[in-house]
């Protein structure tokens, strides 16, 4: 688990190099504003691309494909990691709950949502 919190920090510290990286990438290539280079590396790590900022040089237009690779790849990593820690921490919680009540709640709720499935009501 701390291995894995490891990574998912790591994923973070990466995709904010990338961030502040792209903005002064794209500041010095295409001669934008720290804002809009900055906005159109956040929406360009997202995916989003709204099309309202687009460079114009040629570098400009390598420098985005590359970058887009990478921080793709980047971002769906860190969301990955979270998924799974997120899962994991789930099935924990269960087995915990199982260990502390002896599968008494567990066996309670399953049977409450049943009778609900079926038109029941809970008094």
């Amino acid at each position: 688990m701390n291995h894995e919190r490891g990574l998912l920090i790591a994923a973070f510290i990466s995709l904010c190099v990338l961030l502040t990286g792209g903005t002064f990438l794209f500041k010095h290539i295409e001669g934008w504003s720290t804002l809009d280079a900055f906005y159109f590396t956040g929406i360009t790590m997202m995916t989003v691309g709204y099309g309202d900022i687009a460079p114009k040089t040629p570098a400009g237009k390598i420098a985005t494909v590359i970058f887009t690779f990478v921080s793709v790849g980047i971002a769906l990593y860190s969301v990955n990691l979270i998924a799974r820690l997120a899962f994991r921490q789930k099935l924990e919680s269960i087995e915990w709950l199982k260990k502390k009540t002896n599968g008494q709640a567990l066996k309670q709720s399953s049977s409450n949502q049943q009778n609900n499935s079926d038109g029941h009501q809970d008094k």
